[in-house]
């Protein structure tokens, strides 16, 4: 038996998967839709049975007298009124097929178009994700790092008149100018790192996180401490953890928490990491916010996953900490 898909490019019946035929015989075996009892299968939608080959003109007598085939069925694997490829029974005897076997046949077909559907909507569900995906980092290209180098232009503009008004006040903006330029980098960096997934598994987690903190001072003009301690050299898992968490973290500090300073605190040592995530912004009251909201949920998914503990602290005025402890 074999299993045939039609290509778009080649307009042909391609060999995918056969059992008991010869590989130089399924080397040339390609079907267009004219030919033969393949392409009248093709062209009506409808099985085709031959009892005997040497009663049916149309048969393609070089493959059956190669390999000894003297009676079949070509099956469509049809998906809706779409077909998509062609199921072929072969028998080494002139036969008939009964209702039964027949059924059968055209059940394994069905099985068959099934899977291409599947497979279809999952290849049109990665291709809606990827869609998404790069939508998001433009929205972020936009929100982010255009913005910040806008508003590095306008005080490269003004420094020079500022300069010699007041030279103090022209360094506090030459400060601000290097602040900016510096976020856009990082935030520049840390999109390439979302282009590149596993970017995060291979840079070393201090400098990831270090780019986090730059980017978020960049964006929100929130100073942000960062302090680590140790060789914080873990498996990508538990990296990609640490680093989405703290991404996710400063993300809500830049966006809700109205904050005047945040920090970075990570903690390696032999057999336990800590990674804090604090800041004295306008804080929320936990009873009151709901679990998957500010993407506390999530935060907790991804502690879980390595079976880290999460810890969430705050109250209205008085900021908020976020703290994950793993051991191992």
């Amino acid at each position: 038996g074999s299993l045939f898909f039609w290509d778009d490019q080649t307009e042909k019946l391609i060999p995918r998967a056969a059992k008991g035929l010869k590989s130089e015989t399924l080397e040339q075996m390609q079907s267009s839709a004219e030919n033969g009892t393949v392409g009248w299968v093709l062209a009506t939608g409808l099985p085709a049975i031959v009892h005997n080959v040497r009663d049916e003109p149309n048969v393609a007598r070089w493959i059956t007298d190669a390999e000894g085939i003297q009676s079949f069925m070509h099956i469509p694997i049809k998906i809706e009124d779409a077909i998509y490829g062609v199921f072929n029974v072969d028998y080494l005897e002139p036969r008939g097929f009964g209702t039964e076997e027949q059924r059968l046949f055209t059940a394994l077909a069905q099985r068959a178009a099934i899977a291409i559907e599947q497979a279809q909507l999952q290849d049109q569900a990665q291709q809606a994700a990827v869609f998404e995906e790069r939508q998001r980092l433009a929205r972020d290209l936009h929100d982010a790092v255009t913005q910040t180098l806008f508003s590095a232009s306008i005080i490269a503009e003004v420094i020079p008149r500022l300069w010699e008004k007041d030279p103090e006040i022209g360094l506090s903006r030459l400060e601000i100018l290097r602040e900016l330029t510096k976020g856009a980098l990082a935030e520049m960096r840390t999109l390439l790192i979302e282009l590149r997934p596993t970017a995060i598994a291979e840079a070393d987690l201090g400098e990831l996180m270090r780019q986090l903190a730059e980017s978020t001072t960049g964006r929100a003009r929130i100073p942000v401490d960062l302090q680590v301690e140790g060789e914080c050299d873990f498996t990508p898992e538990v990296k990609v953890v640490l680093y989405r968490i703290a991404q996710e973290a400063l993300n809500n500090i830049a966006k809700h928490a109205k904050a005047s300073r945040a920090a970075i605190r990570l903690v390696c040592e032999e057999q336990t990491v800590e990674l804090t995530i604090e800041d004295d912004g306008i804080g929320f009251d936990l009873d009151s916010v709901p679990p998957d909201h500010l993407g506390l949920g999530i935060m907790r998914e991804r502690a879980e996953s390595i079976g880290a503990e999460l810890a969430i602290e705050s109250e209205q005025s008085e900021g908020s900490r976020i703290t994950l402890t793993w051991t191992w």
